[in-house]
């Protein structure tokens, strides 16, 4: 696995910029920053929602790192032609050695951020499975099962993925494609997962409604289905074509990573 092209990182360091750029404009529009200190001076400190809040602004700060210090290196290390004429990104494993020992540094980044990326996805998760599964008896977050499965989905994801890299360190290239196959099988399962909640979100908003609930809410229910549905399509977008390259990187021969296709599309 030649680890992508120059230009497919330097997409990356873009998005994940503008991404970073967009996170600080909504944090300022929605309370002026006041959202990241650990208590306002109410009674109500909310450090699960600030905690929450740090993993999401840890995970596009290293990100933003992984891409930008790779796009570097990728520019700065070139292409290798073959013997059969065959021009391909040089691997991971040939980079010289002031640039080769920042590669396994970047690769933990980028695994970390996985895993905090992966984290927020299961609250996103196992909340609105809570919220749908509530009774005639209020329930309390903190001591329903959802949490729970939240708790130890979090400590898999915060363990798995820089374990995964710890374990695979010993070869650069093969390294970040096991990063892609972990990372990409967990988001694409989280993803599934959500269908389930997605199948109930009519019923939910109904039974809100049968629970005469104010419009307002209804209002705000419907549109998170909405965009949930849309967010679970762009989660597909994004999961299902890394589990495909990781997939193929991880094994012996590497048809799909070394296609013209794929090196048509990174070099455009």
């Amino acid at each position: 696995m030649a680890g992508g092209s120059p230009t497919a990182f330097l997409l990356w360091s873009i998005l994940a910029c503008l991404f970073y750029c967009f996170l600080i404009f909504h944090l300022w529009s929605y309370d002026r920053f006041k959202c990241v200190r650990w208590s306002q001076g109410d009674r109500r400190p909310g450090a699960f929602k600030r905690v929450m809040t740090y993993t999401y602004i840890a995970t596009l700060t290293l990100l933003v790192i992984f891409g930008a210090a790779f796009t570097f290196l990728k520019f700065k290390e070139g292409d290798i032609l073959l013997l059969t004429g065959e021009l391909i990104w040089k691997p991971l494993e040939l980079y010289s050695p002031a640039h080769k020992k920042w590669v396994l540094p970047l690769l933990f980044a980028l695994s970390v951020a996985w895993a905090c990326e992966l984290r927020v996805n299961v609250i996103s998760l196992t909340f609105w499975l809570f919220l749908q599964n509530q009774g005639p008896r209020s329930r309390v977050w903190f001591d329903s099962w959802e949490f729970k499965l939240w708790l130890w989905g979090s400590m898999v994801a915060i363990l798995g993925m820089p374990t995964t890299t710890l374990v695979a360190r010993t070869q650069l290239d093969t390294c970040l494609a096991w990063i892609l196959f972990v990372g990409s099988t967990a988001s694409t399962c989280e993803t599934l997962g959500f269908l389930f909640v997605l199948f109930r979100f009519p019923a939910f908003i109904r039974k809100v409604k049968d629970d005469g609930a104010a419009p307002n809410i209804i209002v705000r229910l419907v549109y998170s289905y909405q965009l949930n549905c849309g967010r679970i399509a762009f989660r597909f977008v994004f999961s299902i074509p890394l589990l495909i390259l990781g997939i193929d990187g991880a094994q012996g021969s590497h048809p799909i990573n070394m296609s013209p296709c794929v090196h048509f599309f990174s070099l455009t």
